[in-house]
């Protein structure tokens, strides 16, 4: 799909969804052009300075009175709540499961008291970095989303699932299991038990091949959140545009 229209596209379903939205006397943008900006920073991936330069360079005439480099990404950090209307809602069965992201190369761990991330596995290999906690249903969208660093086990990511404890089953892998703590609405999956989560390990994929998120590049928190709301709102997003088709390689930009 071209560029062109993949922008197009996300605007609507940003400006339907956000409606009305007062916009301050000195603003430049709109909240749904912010939010716009922000959902192609998610979907190309890579370093922020190098997608200011290509929105800069190629769409600055769609986006009248664009900011200045370091405004913009404080202003997409700002609107990244507004993204909380792009979740979906729970179905009788959800799944959850961890994405681990590299932020930086193992060698240069601890170099910088601003550390974000800390050293664990993630796929059989030691990173240095974060861990994503997805909460999918049924159809791939994401309905809710949690953090933390590389080193935390995964059952830590136990109260993202029992937020929606009386709407929804929620299947798991046995790594989500907690010594002396109640089930509640979890479902404790063997290897090859459930194929229900391959739902997961799809949006996993799109994460990595479309959106590039397997290796980020904040070095301060709150950008990094930003990131992943306008994450979990694009992957909604293509999903709607799609019609609930599970492939989204035609939007690569």
């Amino acid at each position: 799909m071209p560029t062109d229209e993949i922008i197009i596209r996300l605007f609507l379903i940003v400006d339907e969804r956000l409606g009305t939205i007062k916009k301050r006397a000195d603003a430049k943008l709109y909240a749904s052009e912010i939010v716009t900006i922000g959902l192609l920073f998610a979907l190309k991936g890579g370093r922020y300075r190098a997608f200011y330069r290509w929105l800069a360079a190629n769409y600055a005439c769609w986006f009248p009175g664009l900011p200045e480099l370091s405004r913009m990404h404080r202003l997409l950090e700002e609107h990244a709540e507004l993204t909380e209307r792009f979740l979906a809602k729970p179905t009788l069965f959800t799944v959850l499961d961890t994405f681990g992201i590299e932020l930086i190369h193992p060698r240069r761990e601890g170099r910088s008291p601003q550390q974000i991330g800390t050293k664990g596995i993630s796929n059989g290999r030691w990173i240095v970095g974060v861990k994503l906690g997805w909460l999918v249903n049924d159809q791939g969208q994401v309905v809710d989303w949690d953090w933390d660093t590389a080193s935390a086990p995964d059952n830590v990511f136990r109260e993202t699932a029992f937020r929606y404890e009386d709407q929804t089953i929620t299947l798991c892998d046995l790594g989500l299991r907690a010594a002396e703590e109640p089930q509640r609405n979890l479902k404790f999956c063997r290897r090859g038990e459930w194929n229900e989560r391959f739902t997961v390990e799809t949006d996993f994929s799109w994460l990595t091949e479309v959106l590039h998120a397997k290796k980020m590049y904040h070095r301060v928190s709150a950008h990094l959140v930003a990131r992943f709301r306008y994450m979990a709102a694009l992957l909604n997003c293509l999903l709607h545009i799609t019609d609930g088709k599970r492939s989204l390689l035609q939007f690569v930009i």
